[in-house]
């Protein structure tokens, strides 16, 4: 290779060179030679030739001499490694070249001299020199920006990978659910946090490889909902909306959704994120509040109205206090008169008074003397009651109550009158009941306006049935009085109305509206509850809870459906739609005498499902045990069975209703809603 013009040294690509035996003729090979190390000596990189045997530096680049100095017919492992006293453990020697000496191919790889700490790509090959021999040829390229780039960005990946599972850890320890949605067709799940399989029971993967899956578990009441409000996040850009999702175990739990759309510069939707949130629990203590608030709207329109009521009451008392006063004058009067005028009549019989004779007076005004007694007598009873009502804010109760007397000496009161009514009343009262403290008179009043109105719903005399009931239930520390007839019953309508002031549907023969309302109050005051189960057409049930311990709030009780079926799915599915459902325990599933037993126990129950096929238990013969002791208590019967409807017809007690399995839900619940509730 010739020098530059400008460089005193000799030409190192001749001192390289073996001088051919002329030393003034240069084949064509050498040319193309010296052609290419003048390439390789312009070229920004370390370039070098070394023999394959001596490792002796044939050829330097100015490049690497401007590195490293005029190394060139030194050792290469000598001149460009610091402190390295023999051949590279790295050097290519071996790989450029098979056993039998012949060229393998190029060999690149990255190395970082210890001497300036820069970072090389090395491209090594075999060539054949001047004189023949082959050589290693060298070409070093300095990548130690591109390692320095490297490097950052493996820490910055390093670092996103951290903060990605930091991330991850964070969302997954949250009680929410978040994910991302596609903008595609469908809305398909392209992120799915782990937690969803805490909450859900269901995998991450579910959600993501089924695009149909979430759908499919909504339930059937809100889907249409749900969708039409992820197809409108477009315009609405974020929303928050509740519905009901069916988990692992079949029930439905209860989700708070939170949405926004991410949308493109274009205003395109690019992609949904979003959260669940459980709010199951949320929604069961707001069931619960609502039920106390209606208790606590109830007895506070008690309370207001007994103020309105003491003054109506006084105000009806003076005028009916005259009338009352007058009517034995007026009585006394017309017997003195009644001669007198009907001898007027006999001598003028077409003699008017007013719009009809006197003869036709004379004959009427005993009747209206009495209508007007028995109008003074009603009113009195009336302000008497509203006497009762204005009087709820009296002291607790504080003398002992033996409630069997109560119910004795109520029956002492009004028996006669309830028995021109109705024709066989039971009187069932369990012996040795603990005392309470209690208003003995405001007990007794409760209990005759129960027996009265049991009395009265009545249709038929003969076919009346009137059951009176006392006993202790210990579970509840409590004594129980149940009064059950089986008269018109109330229909579901009136149900929730039944404890209003001055609502009744028996004003066209003196009802006044107060009775139920006021024995509401009554037990109110005793911390006890009133349960009303009623069927149109087969007869009503008042249960009296009456806590025997002295407590400052009333029973806890709920109107309850008891679930005996030997599947938990039907368990959690009915715990979605209903507050207040319980399953049979399984040891008392094998004895139809313990299923009666637990509903003994349990009186806040009003409804049963029951499956028909179970371990140690038929349903067909359960049906008529609960109808014969509880003809009041509604009983839906499920089976999987096909022979079942069948069976169904060689029934003595018909189940309220009855379906197939797998169970439609939706039409259990318009069942159950159609049958109606307890009232507690």
């Amino acid at each position: 290779m010739a020098t530059q013009s400008s460089s005193p040294k000799k030409n190192r690509a001749q001192k390289c060179r073996k001088p051919t035996p002329q030393n003034t003729t240069r084949t064509a090979t050498q040319i193309d030679q010296q052609k290419l190390l003048k390439i390789l000596d312009s070229l920004q990189a370390i370039v070098y030739v070394a023999d394959m045997q001596s490792y002796e530096l044939l050829f330097v680049n100015r490049y690497a001499r401007d590195l490293f100095g005029d190394i060139e017919g030194g050792i290469c492992w000598q001149s460009l490694q610091k402190d390295q006293t023999g051949p590279c453990p790295f050097c290519s020697n071996d790989k450029l070249v098979d056993k039998n000496g012949r060229p393998t191919g190029e060999h690149i790889w990255e190395f970082c001299n210890t001497r300036n700490n820069q970072w090389y790509r090395m491209v090594d090959q075999v060539i054949e020199w001047v004189d023949g021999r082959l050589v290693r040829l060298q070409i070093a390229t300095d990548i130690s920006e591109r390692k320095l780039v490297e490097e950052k960005v493996e820490h910055t990946q390093e670092d996103l990978r951290r903060a990605n599972e930091q991330l991850a850890l964070l969302l997954d320890s949250l009680p929410i659910i978040p994910f991302t949605r596609a903008a595609d067709k469908g809305f398909p799940f392209t992120y799915m946090s782990n937690m969803v399989e805490t909450i859900t029971g269901y995998p991450p993967e579910q959600f993501l490889q089924a695009p149909q899956f979430w759908f499919n578990h909504l339930h059937p009441e809100d889907r249409a909902r749900v969708v039409a409000n992820l197809s409108s996040l477009h315009k609405d850009k974020e929303q928050k909306y509740e519905y009901r999702f069916q988990v692992a175990d079949g029930s439905y739990k209860w989700f708070s959704c939170t949405l926004r759309a991410v949308l493109e510069t274009t205003e395109e939707l690019r992609y949904i994120i979003g959260a669940w949130k459980d709010i199951s629990d949320k929604k069961r203590i707001q069931l619960e509040s609502e039920q106390r608030l209606q208790q606590v709207i109830q007895a506070d329109k008690l309370a207001s109205l007994g103020q309105v009521v003491a003054g109506v009451a006084h105000e009806i008392n003076n005028p009916n206090s005259f009338i009352t006063y007058n009517v034995p004058l007026l009585e006394e009067s017309w017997e003195a008169f009644s001669p007198v005028i009907k001898e007027f009549t006999k001598k003028h019989p077409k003699k008017m008074a007013g719009n009809i004779t006197l003869a036709e007076m004379a004959e009427e005004m005993e009747e209206i003397i009495g209508a007007i007694k028995t109008g003074s007598d009603r009113i009195n009873a009336i302000v008497a009651k509203l006497k009762d009502f204005a009087r709820l804010d009296e002291a607790a109760p504080s003398k002992l109550v033996d409630i069997n007397k109560v119910i004795n000496d109520s029956l002492t009161i009004i028996g006669a009158q309830a028995r021109k009514l109705i024709g066989t009343i039971t009187v069932e009262l369990a012996e040795n009941l603990p005392l309470f403290y209690g208003h003995f008179q405001k007990l007794e009043q409760v209990v005759a306006n129960l027996i009265l109105n049991a009395a009265q719903a009545v249709s038929s005399k003969e076919e009346g049935n009137l059951s009176i009931r006392s006993r202790y239930l210990e579970r509840l520390d409590s004594i129980l009085i149940e009064i059950e007839d089986n008269g018109r019953g109330i229909v579901p309508e009136d149900m929730d109305h039944i404890f209003d002031p001055f609502f009744t549907t028996k004003r066209n023969i003196g009802g006044t509206g107060l009775g139920l309302s006021v024995s509401y109050s009554l037990i109110q005051e005793h911390n006890g509850r009133i349960g009303v189960l009623s069927r149109p057409g087969l007869g009503t049930k008042f249960t009296l809870f009456l806590p025997v311990d002295r407590r400052e709030s009333p029973i806890d009780l709920h109107p309850t459906i008891l679930c005996i079926d030997d599947n938990p799915l039907v368990l959690g599915l009915l715990k979605s739609f209903f507050f207040g459902v319980q399953n049979m325990p399984v040891e008392l599933m094998k004895s139809g005498k313990k299923v009666l037993r637990f509903l003994e126990e349990h009186p806040e129950i009003d409804m049963v499902l029951s499956d028909v096929v179970m371990p140690g238990i038929d349903g067909w013969q359960l049906l008529t045990n609960i109808k014969e002791k509880y003809p009041l208590l509604p009983v839906i019967l499920i089976s999987g069975d096909p022979t079942a409807p069948q069976e169904l017809k060689k029934q003595k007690y018909p189940p309220d209703h009855f379906m197939a399995k797998p169970l439609n839900f939706p039409k259990l619940i318009a069942v159950i809603n159609s049958i109606g509730r307890q009232r507690l």
